[in-house]
C-alpha cells in the first residue's frame, strides 16, 4: 500500500503466502458467478449492453463479498501477509484491504509476537517514536492505516501480520470463498438486478435468501470457532504463559 504523507509516500510491500484455494467447484470465477446470475434472470446472455450488463453484475458481486465479510466474523477472512522492514523506519502503510477489527503482527526473523498497545497508550509512552534506539520492535500501534513499531527496527525484518480484510483487494478474486458462499453472493447480485429491473417483487424474494443464507452462515461459523476453542475462551493467564513460552 502506498501513503501519502507530508515528507513524501509511505510504501510498504506486503507479500500474501502461498494458500490452498477452495474447490471452484461450478463457480471457479467471476465469469461463472456472473452466470449464475443470468440463468436466474433468464433474460438471455448477459453482456456489455443489455440491463443489467455484466459490469453491474461483477459490481454487485464485488459488493457482497465486502458485505460477507463485515457482515459475519468470517473465518476466511482473515489473510496472512509478510513484509520487510527499514532500518530505523517505525512508520509502515497497512494493506489496502485491511478492514480493521483484530490484527497481529509477528516478527518471523527474531520468531516473537509483538504486542499490539492502545494507540492512547502508544502515545503517552512513545510520544516521539523515532528518538528511541534502534533494534528489535517488540510493541506496535495501529493508527488508521498504519502501524508504527517501537523500537524501530535495527535491520531488516521480516514481519507476519495476520488481519481481517474487507473482501475487495480485486474485484475477480473468490478463490478465498467456499462454494456456498459463492452461491449467496450470486443470491445477492441477482437481488440487486431485479432492482435495476424495477421487479421488487423478485429482488425481495433473492434479498431474503440471502440474508437468510448471511444467518445461517454467521451460527455455523461461530459453532466451529467454539469447537476448535474447546468450548472455552483463554484467559489471561492462558496468554500470558503462551507468551512466556517463547525463546
Amino acid at each position: 500500500m502506498s501513503l501519502v504523507i507530508a515528507s513524501g509516500t509511505l510504501d510498504t510491500v506486503w507479500s500474501e503466502f502461498s494458500l490452498v484455494s477452495f474447490s471452484t467447484s461450478t463457480l471457479a470465477d467471476l465469469s461463472a458467478c456472473i452466470g449464475e446470475v443470468e440463468s436466474k434472470l433468464k433474460r438471455g446472455t448477459i453482456g456489455a449492453s443489455t440491463t443489467p450488463s455484466d459490469v453491474d453484475i461483477a459490481r454487485w458481486l464485488d459488493r457482497a463479498k465486502q458485505e460477507l465479510a463485515e457482515t459475519k466474523n468470517y473465518t476466511f477472512r482473515k489473510r496472512y501477509v509478510t513484509a520487510a522492514t527499514v532500518i530505523d523506519q517505525y512508520r509502515y502503510a497497512l494493506p489496502t484491504d485491511y478492514g480493521g477489527g483484530r490484527l497481529s503482527i509477528r516478527d518471523i526473523t527474531n520468531d516473537r509476537q509483538i504486542l499490539i498497545w492502545d494507540e492512547a497508550l502508544f502515545d503517552a509512552k512513545f510520544p516521539d517514536p523515532s528518538e528511541e534506539n534502534p533494534d528489535e520492535p517488540s510493541i506496535a500501534c495501529i493508527k488508521n492505516m498504519e502501524v508504527w513499531l517501537v523500537p524501530p527496527p535495527a535491520g531488516a525484518y521480516t514481519l507476519e501480520l495476520c488481519y481481517d480484510r474487507t473482501g475487495e483487494a480485486t474485484a475477480t478474486d473468490f478463490t478465498w470463498l467456499p462454494v456456498i458462499e459463492r452461491f449467496r453472493v450470486c443470491d445477492f447480485a441477482t437481488a440487486e438486478s431485479f432492482s435495476s429491473l424495477h421487479d421488487f417483487d423478485k429482488a425481495q424474494f433473492y434479498y431474503t435468501r440471502w440474508e437468510k443464507g448471511i444467518g445461517k452462515a454467521i451460527r455455523a461459523d461461530g459453532k466451529r470457532k467454539w469447537a476448535r476453542m474447546r468450548y472455552q475462551a483463554i484467559s489471561g493467564l492462558q496468554a500470558y504463559i503462551a507468551r512466556g513460552n517463547q525463546g
